[in-house]
Parts: structure tokens; sequence; C-alpha cells
């Protein structure tokens, strides 16, 4: 599916994008980035280019930022009728709607029956469209859950599902490997979590999500920076070279090559990003030491 930014971009110039909106509910994928963005110029335009369900998911999501779950929940239900409708049902909607109810129940309090609709909505969209945006924040939050249980294993699960060489979006993968670092670094599986921030990193600047790149850069030197070596694996190599760990195998000793940490300095410094704790001046003083 096409960049909702590249759409938004086309709409915004007056130009023609229908050619764009060939893919399942990319119209409503725009019209949500639109209405994230603030960008009611936008919205309008694609109003047209929506059917009945999806003007009841959009108008469910506007009420959700505004913080009013009673209409949030009454669009949501519409949404589902309508996307249920004989005539014009759409599976794929239907499941993006079970998920949202699923994230309801869960604010609710409703844990279990959150994760069964969570579960649900998971294994329909891949049986549908696997790699579809929607598909791809079905396992993010399907992962969440597990991380608010505790359950770290299944969330990594989950998250191993949103392979680099999957249809899945490059922002997609870029946040599931962002969520998945955390999670190693609390198990102190550190130099799995290395590779998982790098390739975030990477990610985020394909995207153009300065911020998200500028953090996970910074957290990627963190991580390592008392463990750089002329002699250590780059991070293309390490994550070329990444395979399942056998039964008793020890995991890899820390570390990070000196071109790999200059090179992120070098990123970071271009960006002039705030360093109010002190590590890229702690990163540079390594470098020439």
């Amino acid at each position: 599916m096409i960049d909702p930014r590249i759409v938004v971009e086309v709409v915004q110039k007056g130009d023609d994008y229908s050619s764009l909106l060939e893919d399942s509910h990319s119209a409503l994928v725009t019209a949500e980035f639109a209405l994230a963005a603030g960008l009611d110029n936008v919205i309008s335009q694609l109003t047209s280019e929506l059917g009945e369900a999806e003007l009841e998911f959009l108008l469910f999501r506007k009420s959700q930022m505004n913080n009013d779950a009673a209409l949030a929940s009454e669009h949501l239900t519409n949404a589902l009728n309508h996307s249920r409708n004989q005539s014009n049902r759409s599976h794929l909607l239907e499941a993006r709607i079970r998920m949202e109810w699923g994230l309801l129940r869960y604010s609710q309090g409703e844990e279990v029956e959150a994760g069964v609709d969570l579960r649900w909505a998971v294994e329909r969209l891949g049986a549908l469209n696997e790699g579809h945006p929607w598909h791809g924040l079905a396992l993010l939050n399907m992962a969440t859950w597990h991380t608010n249980r505790g359950e770290y294993g299944m969330a990594l699960a989950m998250y191993s599902e949103i392979r680099r060489e999957s249809p899945h979006s490059v922002e997609i993968i870029a946040i599931s490997r962002r969520r998945a670092a955390e999670l190693f670094m609390q198990k102190n599986h550190n130099y799995t979590a290395l590779r998982n921030l790098w390739v975030a990193h990477h990610g985020f600047r394909d995207c153009k999500m300065k911020e998200e790149a500028i953090e996970s850069g910074l957290h990627w030197i963190d991580v390592g920076l008392e463990h750089v070596s002329d002699n250590a694996a780059t991070m293309e190599q390490a994550i070329t070279n990444a395979s399942p760990r056998s039964i008793g195998e020890k995991f890899p000793n820390v570390a990070i090559n000196r071109d790999d940490l200059r090179y992120m300095v070098d990123w970071l410094n271009e960006q002039e990003c705030a360093d109010e704790t002190g590590l890229l001046d702690e990163a540079i003083q390594t470098l020439q030491s």
C-alpha cells in the first residue's frame, strides 16, 4: 500500500490522486493519517472516496481523539454494522474494527476479552492481507497487550512476525524493532537490542521520522558506548549473520564497531539534536581516545 504521506502531498497540490487509492481502504488509511495531522482540508477532499462503514470509522477516530468515549463507541458500532452489510461487506474493515473493539475493551478494564478480540483481528487480517498497515498495527497492539501482562516472550514472538523481508511497511518494521529492543534490554539481551535499535534507527530515517530516528540512535549509543572495539563486527554484519541460538548457547559479547559509532555520532550531530545528558560528547571523546 502506498504511503499516506505521498497521497496527502498530492491532494494538497491539487493534483489527481485517484490512481493512488487503488489498494483496499487506502482512502481511509490516508484520511486517518490526515486526521492525526490536523489536515481538515485533506479529509474533506477524501470524504467522497469513503464508504458508509469507513465514514463511521473515521467519525469514531475523531470522537476518540476528542475523548468522547460514548460517541466513539456509537460510531464504532455503526461502522461494524455497515461493514457487515452483505451488499458491500468488507472483511478487512470488519477485522480492523474488531481490533479497535479490543483496544476499547482494554481501556475499560476487560483485559482478557480484549486479548480475544486482538488475537482474532491479528489472525483475520493476516489471512486476508498480510502486510496491510492494519495487519501490522494489529500485531503491534497484540504485542503491547502481552507486554502489559508481563508476557515478554509472547510479545517478542508477535514482533518477530514483522520480519524485515516481510511485506510490512518500513514504518511498522521500525516501530516493532524499537519496541522489541526495549524488551531485549529488560531481559539483558543487549547485543540483540543493539541490532534492533540499529534497524529501527534506519527505518525511521527512511520514513523521515526524524525524532524517532534520533531517539533510537541515541539509545543505541547509550547501550553500546562502553563496549566500543575496532575488531567488533559492524551492525550490518551482525544483522546479516544473526540466527537463532541453540539450546545452551551463550549470548554474544556486547560490542559495537568504532566506525559504526562514528557514523551514528556524525548523523546525530548533523541533526543538531539536544544532548542534555552529554551522551554525544562522551561518544566523541571515546572516538578520539
